[in-house]
């Protein structure tokens, strides 16, 4: 899979969570057929599995970034002032 679709773009946040829906599962049933079998095939699809999952994860943050991105983290600072006592 070469291209990987930019699913922010025509596609609205219940879409894309359908899309990632059905992956999810389609995911699970690949896992196991690669775990019986091990072919090559299933490994390809797992990839392909994984990339779609991904710009469907990454839709939903541009999208929805309330709901679905990271919060982001802060800096501490932290200094200490004086003499410490051994």
């Amino acid at each position: 899979m070469a291209d990987v679709i930019d699913y922010s773009i025509g596609f609205t946040v219940p879409e894309i969570e359908e899309i990632l829906a059905v992956q999810k599962a389609e995911l699970k049933k690949t896992q196991a057929a690669y775990a019986n079998d091990g072919s090559s095939v299933s490994k390809r699809r797992l990839d392909e599995i994984h990339v779609i999952i991904r710009a469907c994860q990454d839709a939903l943050v541009k999208l929805a970034p309330e709901t679905y991105a990271r919060p982001r983290r802060t800096a501490v600072q932290s200094a200490v002032i004086g003499h410490l006592p051994k």
